[in-house]
């Protein structure tokens, strides 16, 4: 069932749950607010919030990650058609120029780096993951501050291993530690799921298709802004998905439906009115009580 194109009534929501089979997704606590969307109507990138380049720590250049990598970022492997994003990855030579280089792969990126941070929220997207070896379609959050750790992958698909990884990387950058759940049971592979992350002052809980598949209470959940990243990357063979073989089918789509980001409202605390101090009461005047004068 295709979701509508704006955010979901409660009328609305509730009809559609009970239509369902099964839950289409947790959404937001109740009370939450939109700050964030894109329903993808348009025929070109909303520049207005993604960019198409990596901005953070342990990259080779804004459009080679590393060495788990092979592919090459390219802006026409970013497509925005019939109500969709596509993120595409392209077996070809790519002569690369950040950095220099000739890469056997391309991919399509997009990032709210400097277009749109937050702190706490609710943030879901409805996608179809593709299958095959070498894929490495994600979607995650990266620090705005260019620190790393901490990062979420909030469904960071395996292809070369049909799993599904829902982690929180943590610690320092020499002692990188990673809190991870994987699902290598699920069929994910070109059917569409809703795939959200809840995160709270230290507390975070991962849902797909509105089922809670992980939540993390510890004091090592962020509390830093950070931002999204929707990619489909090629993994070499230092990458969990292995290199592609001749059976991986290329061109292949990372297809977003829509993304969308609730907020807690702001927390309003009424002030009591101030007491008025009470005067102190006056004393009491004293009356002296004469003695009653002799009768002549």
């Amino acid at each position: 069932m295709r979701l509508p194109r704006s955010p979901l009534s409660a009328i609305g929501l509730l009809a559609l749950v009970w239509m369902a089979p099964s839950p289409l997704f947790a959404g937001p606590p109740a009370g939450w607010k939109l700050v964030f969307s894109d329903e993808f109507e348009g025929q070109a990138l909303d520049t207005n919030k993604w960019s198409t380049t990596m901005e953070f720590v342990g990259t080779h250049g804004p459009r080679y990650h590393n060495e788990y990598y092979l592919s090459y970022t390219l802006d026409e492997d970013v497509i925005v058609s019939d109500g969709l994003l596509h993120l595409r990855t392209e077996r070809h030579t790519v002569s690369g120029t950040e950095p220099i280089g000739l890469f056997d792969y391309s991919q399509g990126l997009v990032s709210t780096h400097d277009k749109f941070t937050f702190t706490f929220g609710y943030v879901e997207i409805r996608a179809k993951y593709p299958g095959g070896k070498g894929l490495w379609p994600c979607f995650w959050l990266m620090p705005q501050n260019q620190s790393w750790p901490p990062e979420f992958d909030i469904a960071e698909y395996h292809a070369g291993q049909h799993r599904m990884h829902h982690g929180l990387a943590y610690g320092t950058m020499a002692e990188t530690k990673w809190d991870s759940t994987n699902d290598s049971e699920t069929d994910f592979v070109n059917a569409w799921h809703t795939f959200a992350l809840e995160w709270t002052p230290g507390r975070a809980v991962w849902y797909v298709d509105g089922v809670a598949r992980k939540t993390v209470v510890a004091d090592y959940v962020p509390s830093a802004p950070m931002y999204v990243i929707l990619s489909n990357s090629i993994s070499s063979r230092f990458g969990p998905s292995g290199e592609p073989d001749e059976s991986t089918v290329f061109p292949n789509d990372f297809e977003i439906d829509y993304i969308r980001v609730f907020q807690a409202p702001p927390l309003i605390v009424k002030a009591e009115p101030a007491t008025r101090p009470q005067p102190s009461p006056e004393p009491s005047p004293i009356i002296a009580v004469l003695p009653a004068a002799p009768l002549p």
